[in-house]
């Protein structure tokens, strides 16, 4: 996989390239000639419903691994035969979890994205505001602040309320 770095905006998450199927690939060797098989792994968007099907066959394929009969309880002329069909499934599970957390980490990227997006219009709102600075500054000057009120106070002015 190769990353492009080009951004224009630094909150925006950098495009993923191929690169066996990129036509300016750097490195020698990796250039895939011929028809090849694409994966959806370089897909980035969010699809709850496979999701939902691979969780429902990955039940379906770990109660039909819970069911099988223990190894060490079969004839030792079926054990080969059958540790090979267990491990069959046992890998076939493998991958479909490994699919499976690939599509929830791109439904967790796509909510990520979107509370930033919120919390970035959130901010540039609070920035527009352009809030009004107050006119006497009382931290780190708290004895000038107490002069100016005992002056105000003096001049006939009601300071606190």
């Amino acid at each position: 996989m190769k990353v492009n770095r080009k951004l224009s905006n630094i909150h925006d998450l950098p495009k993923v390239d191929d690169p066996v199927f990129s036509a300016n690939c750097p490195v020698a060797g990796i250039k895939h000639s011929g028809k090849a098989r694409r994966g959806d792994g370089n897909d980035l968007t969010p699809n709850p419903k496979k999701l939902y099907t691979i969780g429902i066959e990955l039940g379906k394929l770990n109660s039909v691994i819970e069911g099988l009969i223990p190894v060490s309880e079969l004839p030792m002329n079926i054990r080969i035969k059958y540790r090979k069909e267990k491990n069959k499934l046992a890998s076939r599970a493998c991958r479909l979890k490994k699919k499976a957390q690939h599509e929830a980490n791109k439904l967790k990227l796509f909510g990520l994205q979107r509370e930033q997006k919120s919390l970035l219009m959130l901010i540039t709102s609070i920035e527009s505001l352009k809030l009004k600075k107050p006119d006497t500054r009382v931290a780190g000057c708290t004895a000038d602040f107490v002069n100016n009120v005992l002056k105000l106070l003096l001049l006939g002015m009601r300071v606190v309320a």
